[in-house]
């Protein structure tokens, strides 16, 4: 996909874009403070996959397949269907995140997003949600990607090479997982 879209671009960064595609990097003011669409959006979103995993029998099914897929297989639950669902909703807010990148930046650069991955990953997992499945909650990734982009801001603001952000990313996502294993254990 990073060829297609360097084959596309011509490997130059698009300006220019249509009003629709940056529209979710407006502002809307509410009281005295403004607020970014996108956002907004992104809150609804969490909210709605917070009470969609929490609340409903899919939900359910999504922790249940992450805990224990054969058990869960054994219980009559389709959990081809649910990995599928999965993957299909992912795809669907890979695509979201990447129209509200856009809309953020106002031009669309083909080098964008280079990082975002692990990025992504870091948030999550610092957010309590278990690489391995079956535990974990949208708001704990919340605060994790909160804390991740203030992290991003504060080594950018000390002037830390782009480089260094990344390997100190993944020293945290190691130290994150290290952890995750070692509760793990403890668990058992």
């Amino acid at each position: 996909a990073f060829a297609i879209t360097q084959l596309y671009s011509g490997a130059q960064t698009i300006t220019d874009l249509p009003p629709a595609m940056t529209f979710f990097g407006n502002t809307v003011a509410i009281g005295s403070a403004a607020f970014n669409y996108g956002t907004v959006f992104m809150l609804l979103m969490y909210a709605f996959m917070w009470w969609g995993l929490r609340d409903t029998q899919p939900g359910r099914h999504v922790y249940a397949v992450g805990n224990n897929p054969e058990a869960t297989r054994l219980t009559g639950i389709a959990t081809d269907r649910v990995l599928l669902g999965v993957y299909v909703l992912a795809g669907l807010f890979y695509g979201i995140a990447a129209l509200l990148s856009v809309a953020r930046t106002g031009v669309g650069d083909p080098n964008a997003g280079q990082t975002e991955n692990l990025d992504a990953i870091t948030a999550v997992v610092l957010g309590g949600t278990s690489l391995f499945g079956g535990r974990g909650i949208i708001l704990g990734s919340l605060l994790g990607a909160v804390i991740v982009g203030v992290f991003r801001n504060g080594l950018t603001l000390m002037g830390v090479s782009s480089v260094y952000q990344v390997l100190i990313t993944g020293v945290l996502v190691i130290l994150a997982v290290a952890t995750d294993q070692l509760s793990r254990k403890g668990a058992r």
